[in-house]
């Protein structure tokens, strides 16, 4: 057996250091300055343009909403600060401000008001929602953003449940935590999806285990960024971008508070899971110059086996999740570092691939065995850790040439799987005990300059990127325990390899003002990626004579972009994106081999980098005072096209195993022929003081020359485009009670565009029938009064108790039937 110390010691080391950067945090330093900040606030309703102010300037405005009711500014744009603006948004308004920290409380400017307000004062009046004039915010109609009232409201209990509902996003995996993951614009692979917590990467990969384990009460915003055409990222991502951002102590505390608790409890029917979750935080001075804010979270989610729609219950679908976060942050003059520290541990018996659906057991089975002996022997015990550190510094001064960024991190999820002793399973579904540790350290260095050249605005972001992706695997294949040739039983899984992938790139992109609302940003990246696999100790996978080479191979390339924002008028934005992204294959994808037995035994070192010639366009619609005085509406339209070169597919099928012209050993992995994706998404809100509605679709459609098992047959369909599906809800308000109550509705069309019926049954995932699911909601957020700052929430989820099994769910799990959830929180 391997020894496991040195990846304690890793661990440790890791979590060492980032103590390390959380306590250095001590001596270093950031407080907000009254420095300008770009404005851009367009003539209008008052309360739509404080609403603008609060997102662009980051600040909190606290008001009582009657004293802005009926009142219009003329706008105001440019560098200034925050005091000025104000000034000029609320000029001949007769409201008053104040300023303290990042909050602004308004009043009427009442000779009384002046003579009772002092900055000592703490104002109970009702916080206003930050969002921009803008309702989708995003910049990119092809982005997403879920905010915290959201995530409040849905009580999902992972990541891919909470992100499924985005048009163009989809949930795969089934109702198991540890299977779950995520699919964007028919991108279901996990490099596919780029997934990053805090800016820290998650590279989770085992095979059919899910990819993200992040508990979503941590988080104060997902935004989902669909295509893969900024620059920023690099190497994948062609699905997307998926960046997550944990709560901080400038998001919970109360106005004119330094510091408070806050606490939630939770629970749902359909697996009777139970959540408790607290933190506590602060942020003070201390009466020094340096503002320090920390936080430290805990959360506890425990759920039984889940009942889908109908009334049966999957076995052994319990799930568990156990979860803390500490963040410390400090200002001074300018300067801002931010440390976190997240981790989380999960256990539980499973099936032994985790995208499952009911639990199979043979009456044989059971009348030889015992019902509890016959389903422990179609299981494995899942021990699961998660760990996320980061820290970032930042720096804001007086030069609009110098504003650097430094960033590190170190994110290790790691899955250790244990079969019951008393069984001698196959190696192809990892033998009697396996482990797979996935790491990442990262390494960011850039810097923005504003200046303006040849007549105009430039706004330049450049930088220098590094990670350091680590597989380390390992199995014991009892059933080889007595085989040389197997290294008696311990090694790393052939289709499951170990090995390193170090990337080092450089971006620079520039925001072009051509006008005052014609913007564009041309962009280039480079990347070197050196992937290096680490030899099988199992002579049957480490022989050079079926052509097994470990060594490192190198992938290079430019990705050239442009983006285009055209605000054609102040209802009216067009927008366009094109980039020619890369993505280097993979550990697996290039040290899977087989032995010399097998007709593909070969390592894949020769595989060319992918492509994607990817264009977004689109369009952003908002209006105010349409229907009512005070109402808006907003919609944005996304069109997309994707042509992915050089995709890599393993290699099988009898069209596709005679040779095709190879020198030598056949790899386990090849370069087939393109494929072409493409789609429209729609999303439109509606709101006024009584009422709110929604409404979402997607469409895609991609076809590929030839198919992965016959590259010279006939054109076929991709396998995980995701069927036509529109989201809806319909909510109504009571102001006064500070009450909402609404309906969401789910429709989804039945997808036949599979290659399953194109001679695919034995790799494609099978078609699927369409549903209708319907959830009712509520929630109750008291603005004054003893129960001020308690927030209230309450769904019905699937309220016809429908069973249904999605697309990606491959016709082999179903989803969860009627739910009631309910949770409670509370600031102290």
């Amino acid at each position: 057996m391997q020894d496991h110390s040195p990846r304690r010691l890793q661990r440790f080391a890791a979590m060492l250091l980032a103590g390390a950067a959380i306590f250095a945090t001590l001596n270093a330093a950031h407080a907000q300055q009254a420095t300008a900040v770009t404005i851009n606030v367009p003539a209008g309703n008052l309360s739509t343009a404080l609403n603008a102010l609060a997102a662009q300037a980051k600040l909190q405005i606290v008001y009582d909403a009657a004293i802005t009711q009926g009142l219009r500014t003329s706008g105001v744009a440019g560098n200034l600060s925050v005091d000025t603006t104000l000034d000029r948004l609320l000029s001949g308004t007769g409201i008053g401000y104040r300023v303290k920290g990042r909050t602004v409380t308004l009043t009427k400017a009442t000779a009384a008001n002046a003579a009772a307000g002092t900055d000592g004062d703490v104002t109970n009046l009702d916080t206003l929602q930050v969002k921009t004039s803008r309702y989708y915010a995003s910049g990119n109609p092809s982005s997403s953003s879920i905010d915290e009232e959201y995530i409040s409201r849905v009580q999902a209990s992972s990541i891919p449940e909470l992100v499924r509902q985005t048009p163009g996003v989809s949930m795969g995996g089934g109702v198991r935590l540890q299977g779950q993951s995520i699919a964007i614009r028919g991108f279901a692979r996990q490099s596919d999806t780029r997934i990053l917590l805090d800016g820290a990467p998650k590279n989770f990969e085992k095979y059919d285990q899910g990819n993200i384990f992040v508990e979503p009460e941590l988080l104060k915003r997902v935004e989902i960024e669909k295509g893969a055409t900024s620059v920023r990222y690099g190497n994948g991502g062609f699905g997307g971008t998926v960046r997550m951002e944990s709560k901080d102590a400038a998001d919970m505390l109360r106005p004119g508070e330094s510091w408070g608790a806050w606490g939630k409890t939770a629970y749902q029917t359909a697996d009777k899971e139970f959540l408790e979750t607290g933190a506590l935080y602060g942020r003070s001075d201390f009466g020094t110059p340096v503002t320090y804010d920390g936080l430290l979270s805990l959360t506890w989610r425990k759920g039984g086996d889940m009942r889908v729609g109908g009334g049966e219950h999957y076995a052994f679908s319990d799930s568990k999740l156990a979860t803390g976060m500490a963040k410390l942050g400090a200002e001074f003059d300018g300067h801002e570092i931010n440390t976190s520290v997240i981790y989380g541990e999960s256990n539980n018996w499973g099936p032994v691939a985790a995208i499952r659906g009911q639990l199979d057991i043979s009456l044989s089975d059971i009348a030889k065995y015992g019902y509890k002996e016959a389903a422990r022997r179609r299981l494995a015990w899942r021990e699961l850790q998660d760990l996320t550190t980061t820290f970032e510094y930042k720096y804001k001064g007086d030069s609009e040439l110098w504003n650097p960024r430094f960033m590190a991190s170190y994110s290790s999820t790691g899955q250790r799987a244990t079969r019951p002793g008393n069984l001698s399973p196959a190696a192809s579904v990892g033998g009697l005990e396996n482990e797979a540790t996935y790491s990442d350290l990262r390494i960011e260095l850039e810097n923005t300059s504003d200046f303006t050249l040849s007549g105009f605005d430039h706004s330049l972001n450049y930088g220098l990127q590094y990670n350091a992706h680590k597989r380390d695997v390992w199995m014991y294949d009892i059933a080889n325990r007595n085989s040389a040739q197997h290294n008696y039983g311990y090694y790393a899984p052939w289709f499951m390899p170990e090995g390193t992938q170090d990337t080092a790139s450089a971006f620079v992109r520039d925001t072009i003002s051509l006008t005052e609302d014609l913007k564009v940003t041309p962009g280039m990246r480079f990347d070197f990626i050196r992937s290096e696999g680490v030899p099988s100790n199992a002579p049957r996978y480490n022989n050079p004579a079926a052509g097994h080479d470990f060594s490192a191979v190198d992938h290079t390339g430019f990705t050239p972009a442009v983006s285009v924002v055209w605000d054609a008028n102040r209802n009216l934005r067009l927008f366009a994106d094109w980039s020619y992204a890369m993505r280097a294959p993979n550990i697996d994808e290039i040290y899977s081999n087989q032995s010399a037995q097998t007709t593909a035994a070969s390592t894949s070192r020769g595989l060319a980098a992918e492509r994607n010639n990817t264009i977004n366009l689109g369009a952003e619609f908002n209006f105010d005072d349409v229907l009512t005085s005070g109402d808006m509406f907003a919609a944005k339209v996304a069109v997309y096209n994707n042509h992915v070169t050089n995709p890599v597919t393993r290699r099988f099928g009898t069209a596709n195993l005679s040779g095709m012209g190879v020198d030598g050993p056949v790899p386990f992995y090849w370069n087939t022929p393109s494929y072409t994706t493409s789609g429209l998404e729609i999303q439109a809100h509606y709101e006024n003081e009584r009422m709110f509605a929604d409404v979402g679709l997607s469409w895609m459609t991609g076809t590929r020359h030839g198919a992965i098992n016959d590259i010279f047959g006939p054109r076929t369909y991709i396998n995980d485009l995701a069927p036509f599906t529109a989201q809806t809800a319909l909510g109504v308000k009571f102001p006064d009670q500070d009450f909402t109550v609404g309906w969401s509705g789910t429709f989804v069309d039945a997808q036949d565009k599979t290659p399953y019926n194109q001679n695919g049954k034995t790799y494609a995932r099978p078609p699927s029938a369409g549903y209708a699911v319907h959830d009712i909601f509520m929630s109750w957020t008291p603005q004054d009064g003893i129960m001020k700052d308690t927030e209230l929430h309450a769904s019905v989820q699937n309220i016809f108790d429908k069973y249904y099994e999605p697309y990606l769910a491959d016709g082999i799990t179903a989803m969860p039937g009627r739910n009631f959830k309910i949770s409670l929180s509370r600031k102290f």
